[in-house]
C-alpha cells in the first residue's frame, strides 16, 4: 500500500499574529504585581526621575518566584540567596537612575560574624521591622519571618530586603532619597511577608512610619 502523504498549507486569512509588547513601561508597572504599594510607586518616580520611561522587565522573578527560592535554599542550607524581583531599567540612563529590589536569607554564622543587621555607623538605621538602614542610594531592611515554609510558625528566620539605585542621584534633598529607598524597601518585604506566610507580617507594619533610630557616625 502506496503512503499518502497529504500536505496542508496555511494561509495567513483569518491568523491572528501576537500583539507585541510594550516598549516601555512606568514605575506604576515595572516591578512585579503587588510588590510596591502607591507610596513606593511615588518613591520609584522621585529616585528614578518623574515620568521616566523603563525597558520592560526580562528575566526577573515575581514575589511568588523569590519566596520559592528562599523556601528550597533554607530547607537545603539554611541560607538562600535569594533573587532579583524587580530591575527598572531607564531606557535613557543618561537621564535617571536604574534601581533594584532583591531578597536574601544569610546563614546564621554570617549574619553573627559580621553583623550585617547594623549600619555600622555607615547608614541611618530607623526602627523597622528587625532592623533597617538607608542612604540616598540604598536601604535594607531585616525581618523576622516565622513560616511553616521556613523554620516553622515558632521560629523567626530574618530575612534581608534591598533596594539599590544606580546612576548619579539627582537634586533631591538626601533626606528625601533615603526615606524613598526605604517606602521601597518596606512595601517589598510586606509583599514577600505575607507570600511567605510569616506570621504577623514579619510585625511590619501596613503603613510605613519613619522612625531614625541612629544616625551615621563615620
Amino acid at each position: 500500500m502506496g503512503l499518502l502523504v497529504v500536505s496542508v498549507v496555511v494561509s495567513g486569512c483569518g491568523v491572528e499574529e501576537p500583539a507585541p509588547g510594550p516598549s516601555e513601561v512606568f514605575a506604576a508597572d515595572v516591578c512585579s504585581e503587588g510588590l510596591l504599594n502607591q507610596d513606593a510607586v511615588h518613591a520609584l518616580e522621585l529616585l528614578t526621575g518623574s515620568g521616566t520611561p523603563f525597558t520592560p522587565p526580562k528575566d526577573v522573578g515575581d514575589v511568588a518566584w523569590v519566596a520559592g527560592v528562599l523556601e528550597r535554599g533554607y530547607a537545603k542550607n539554611r541560607a538562600s540567596p535569594g533573587g532579583e524581583v524587580c530591575h527598572a531599567y531607564p531606557v535613557d540612563r543618561r537621564k535617571a537612575r536604574d534601581l533594584s529590589v532583591s531578597f536574601e536569607i544569610e546563614h546564621e554564622l554570617t549574619r553573627m560574624d559580621e553583623q550585617t543587621e547594623s549600619g555600622k555607623g555607615y547608614y541611618w538605621e530607623y526602627d523597622l521591622g528587625r532592623n533597617a538602614f538607608a542612604d540616598a542610594k540604598q536601604a535594607r531592611l531585616f525581618f523576622d519571618c516565622a513560616s511553616d515554609r521556613l523554620s516553622g510558625p515558632d521560629q523567626a528566620v530574618p530575612i534581608a530586603a534591598n533596594v539599590i539605585t544606580v546612576g548619579s542621584p539627582n537634586n533631591t534633598e538626601p533626606r528625601a532619597l533615603r526615606e524613598a529607598n526605604l517606602t521601597i524597601v518596606h512595601s517589598a518585604a510586606r509583599a514577600l511577608a505575607k507570600e511567605m506566610g510569616c506570621k504577623n507580617n514579619g510585625n511590619l507594619p501596613e503603613q510605613l512610619v519613619i522612625k531614625e533610630k541612629a544616625a551615621p557616625t563615620r
